[in-house]
C-alpha cells in the first residue's frame, strides 16, 4: 500500500512545486513592477516642496469628502427614479419538481444483462485481490472513478424492481 501512496505523493509533490515557483515568479515580477512604479513616482514628485504635499493632500481630501457626501445625499433623496428598485422572483412554469418525488426510471433492466454486470463485478473483485491483477484494477479504477459505484447502484435498483 505504502508503494502506491508514494508514487501518488511524489506527483503530488512535484505538481506542488511546480505551482510553488509559478507563484513564486508571479510575485517576484509583482515585486519588480511595484518597484518600478515607486521608483517612477519617487524622481516625478522629488521636487515637491512641504507646502505642496499639504496642498495635494487637502485637495484629495477635499474631492472625496465632497464626492462621498454626494453620493450619501443623493442617496436620500426623494427621486425614485434612480434607486434600485426590487422586482421578486417568479417561479417558471416549465420546472420539474425535485422534491415531491425522485425521476422513475421506466426502463427495465433484463436478466442477461443484471448476469453481466455481476460477472464483471465478480470479475473486478478477484482482479483486486490477485497481485498480479491489482495494476490492472487500479488503472480501471483510476480511468473509471465512478464504475463500482454506477455498478452497485444499478444492481440496487434491479433487486428494488425485482421485489415490486
Amino acid at each position: 500500500m505504502k508503494f502506491t501512496f508514494k508514487r501518488n505523493s511524489e506527483k503530488n509533490n512535484v505538481m506542488e512545486r511546480a505551482k510553488n515557483n509559478l507563484w513564486q515568479k508571479f510575485e517576484q515580477a509583482n515585486l519588480r513592477l511595484q518597484y518600478k512604479c515607486a521608483h517612477w513616482l519617487e524622481l516625478k514628485t522629488t521636487h515637491f516642496t512641504r507646502l505642496n504635499w499639504i496642498v495635494i493632500l487637502f485637495t484629495f481630501i477635499v474631492f472625496t469628502g465632497g464626492g462621498s457626501i454626494y453620493l450619501i445625499v443623493k442617496s436620500f433623496s426623494g427621486n425614485p427614479t434612480k434607486n434600485i428598485t426590487v422586482i421578486p422572483i417568479t417561479k417558471p412554469a416549465n420546472v420539474i419538481p425535485l422534491k415531491e418525488k425522485p425521476l422513475e426510471l421506466s426502463t427495465i433492466i433484463s436478466k442477461t444483462e443484471f448476469e453481466k454486470i455481476t460477472s464483471f463485478r465478480k470479475y473486478m473483485d478477484s482482479l483486486g485481490r490477485s497481485p498480479t491483477g491489482k495494476k490492472t484494477y487500479d488503472s480501471i479504477v483510476s480511468d473509471r472513478p465512478g464504475l463500482l459505484d454506477s455498478l452497485t447502484i444499478i444492481e440496487n435498483y434491479y433487486y428494488s424492481h425485482l421485489k415490486n
